[in-house]
């Protein structure tokens, strides 16, 4: 399994990027990418290359994956009677595989994302936490900028609830993780919508975890995960 290593958005060569800034000095991001999704290419492309993971595995596992999200290994990283772990003290991160959707799971056929799982989500997936990252590479400073504001917006669907989502960079938690939304009433009948707003450094690579709690059920319980973001962009600090 991989160590502390994200398989996307790897920062390089920012100094030759050249970013396009809107009258309101945000920045877009495109590196922030969707469940489900083939690997992204380097950024300013980002995500916009890249495609649905095909062939989506069957319910019981499988060896496609997703190209830019990783889970916590083992999983789950706590047991269903444990505090939910911190996600920056987590140090092996494996593949999220993408499974098809369980049949009670809402399944918009939207082509934009898919849902990632552990390799079989069910029906022998055990209670407790499950810790997913991606990484969002943040460029250098383009007019001596201390730091950006990145502003994120999506929604998401989770078997069977999103604990937290949190974001760990340099920028000002030097303690490691910083939570940045607490989405209430989180399902997988319904899209449930998220924003938020955090410090981070220029030229970092930031990671966005998400920690999905799964309910124990004395014979397996499905989980899994979905995440489509909306807007995504950096604001120049001071």
């Amino acid at each position: 399994m991989p160590t502390r290593r994200i398989q996307l958005c790897t920062i390089t060569l920012f100094s030759a990027l050249m970013l396009a800034v809107t009258a309101a000095g945000q920045i877009p991001v495109t590196g922030v990418c969707n469940t489900g999704l083939t690997k992204a290419s380097p950024v300013p492309e980002g995500c916009a290359t890249s495609t649905l993971v095909t062939p989506a595995n069957p319910i019981e596992g499988g060896d496609s994956v997703d190209g830019n999200w990783q889970l916590a290994s083992p999983a789950p990283s706590a047991a269903y009677n444990e505090p939910a772990p911190n996600a920056c003290s987590l140090t092996t991160f494996g593949h999220a595989f993408v499974d098809a959707p369980w049949p009670s799971w809402f399944n918009p056929d939207d082509g934009l994302s898919q849902y990632i799982t552990p390799k079989a989500e069910g029906p022998v997936a055990a209670g407790g936490w499950y810790v997913y990252r991606t990484g969002v590479a943040i460029p250098a400073s383009q007019s001596g900028e201390t730091y950006y504001v990145l502003t994120i917006a999506g929604q998401v669907l989770v078997d069977n609830h999103l604990g937290a989502i949190v974001i760990e960079d340099p920028a000002g938690y030097a303690a490691g993780c910083k939570t940045v939304a607490l989405p209430t009433d989180t399902n997988f009948s319904g899209w449930t919508t998220f924003n938020f707003s955090a410090p981070v450094l220029p030229h970092t690579l930031a990671v966005l975890y998400f920690i999905t709690y799964n309910d124990e059920q004395s014979f397996g319980n499905p989980t899994g995960l979905r995440v489509e973001f909306t807007s995504a962009y950096l604001t120049p600090g001071n």
